[in-house]
């Protein structure tokens, strides 16, 4: 009985964080909420003038590719960020109430999924556009993998969230350093390019199968932009098991630097 209060507790604090943290991103914002659909649009359309001649010859779906992989990379970039700094900047809640510190990087992962709801509005349009004027077929049941992408996602992003926050505690420069990692992650990751176009027995190409965001972000693709091409059916189910296991490690990972930790958060924040 006590574990069902305490969760049920834990609910309403998250869900109270996730409400904070939308209404402070989107105070004193004309465009508000409006922004998280267009700021994908926009900077898809810059992409797609700079790397459609080197990266997407040929591929009249190029700005479905480069609009998915960038919601999904900035979904990965918003959440983390905003969670390396959770528990530090809810110093005030820590020491005057007593909260559990893992709601923070929570909160901050959820609140990123809220703004991947209002980013993936842009893609729809994309989407929509694409079939009624250039005569494509995108729409599927498909796209459902996307539903079954998403709690893994979370749960790989969390881990990280849980990494971050608790070393941010005690070193405030892992901000930058994480900031500096992230452009060489994108990097790493095909969200403008195709790994098509990359020697299967060069270095590059070894080291991005060992990058878990590729995996996520194909199957995303694959539930999207890859099924013109896959002459339908859903994205590989022995690639969604892969994902769900990166999840947990990630999550095993997470806590087993969150726990010993947590302690002394106290005294250093």
């Amino acid at each position: 009985m006590q574990t069902i209060k305490q969760w049920s507790k834990n609910r309403n604090i998250v869900h109270e964080l996730i409400r904070r943290n939308v209404k402070t991103q989107y105070r004193n914002s004309i465009l508000g909420v409006f922004w998280s659909v267009l700021n994908p649009l926009l900077n898809m359309i810059v992409m797609w003038v700079i790397f459609s001649q080197f990266f997407g010859q040929d591929d009249p779906l190029y700005p479905i590719y480069l609009l998915t992989g960038n919601i999904l990379f900035q979904f990965l970039r918003s959440s983390t960020m905003s969670s390396l700094t959770s528990i530090v900047n809810n110093r005030g809640l820590i020491t005057k109430v007593k909260i559990d510190n893992y709601l923070f990087p929570l909160s901050s992962t959820l609140s990123a999924l809220v703004n991947f709801a209002f980013s993936f509005i842009s893609l729809l349009i994309i989407m929509l556009c694409m079939q009624v004027f250039g005569g494509h077929s995108l729409f599927g049941y498909q796209m459902l993998g996307i539903i079954l992408l998403l709690p893994a996602f979370l749960l790989f992003q969390y881990g990280i969230s849980l990494f971050l926050s608790a070393i941010y505690v005690f070193c405030r420069d892992i901000k930058h350093l994480y900031t500096v990692f992230l452009t060489l992650w994108t990097y790493i990751t095909p969200v403008f390019y195709k790994i098509n176009r990359i020697d299967s027995n060069s270095i590059a190409y070894k080291i991005l199968k060992l990058n878990p965001m590729y995996y996520f972000l194909t199957y995303f693709r694959d539930s999207v932009y890859n099924m013109c091409y896959l002459g339908g059916g859903m994205a590989s189910w022995k690639m969604l098991g892969l994902l769900y296991l990166l999840g947990l490690i990630s999550i095993a990972i997470g806590y087993l630097i969150y726990l010993p930790l947590k302690k002394k958060f106290v005294n250093y924040i």
